[in-house]
């Protein structure tokens, strides 16, 4: 009886212990993040450590435009898939932009991505935007507009990927 009483209370430490640890630690918010048990930590007060790829820089002129981040394969994060083009941005609040102005796109993270891709979803199709010095100019008829960005990086051999990250963001031509 007395072994039993003994292990119970070195068992009851022991787990006092760990919940100590989980709740004291950033350790533990890497542990759920991305994963099912992530809505039910926040809810009881342990901190998520979010880590994500790189997002690019999308300006025109002074004006910083939001972007979101979309899917995405990278490193130890692993891989994400998100709806795409459109229904991410429902909601969001377009940027507005001059007709045709300059949008330029920027990574800071190093190295640069060996591949950057624009495309403008529009109704049901997506129109690849051709980029010149890492900028193409907004369209000259007011309205929204949703953008999509496609990076990628790979090996010096250009064999393998090193990653590849997508976000979107949307204006308005006012």
């Amino acid at each position: 009886m007395r072994h039993k009483k003994t292990f119970i209370i070195a068992f009851m430490g022991f787990l006092t212990l760990v919940v100590a640890f989980i709740y004291l630690t950033p350790f533990a918010g890497n542990l759920v993040a991305n994963t099912r048990f992530e809505e039910y930590a926040r809810s009881v007060g342990i901190g998520i450590i979010k880590k994500s790829p790189p997002l690019p820089s999308v300006t025109s002129g002074q004006i910083q435009i939001p972007v979101i981040q979309s899917s995405y394969c990278w490193g130890n994060l692993g891989c994400a898939d998100y709806v795409g083009g459109k229904t991410m941005l429902k909601g969001v609040t377009p940027t507005a932009v001059t007709p045709e102005a300059e949008i330029t796109v920027s990574f800071t993270y190093k190295p640069a991505p060996n591949g950057l891709n624009i495309q403008q979803f529009s109704d049901d199709k997506t129109i690849q935007i051709p980029l010149k010095n890492g900028s193409f100019n907004a369209p000259k008829e007011k309205g929204i507009y949703y953008y999509g960005i496609s990076a990628f990086w790979t090996t010096e051999d250009g064999k393998y990927s090193n990653g590849d990250t997508s976000s979107v963001f949307v204006i308005e031509i006012r």
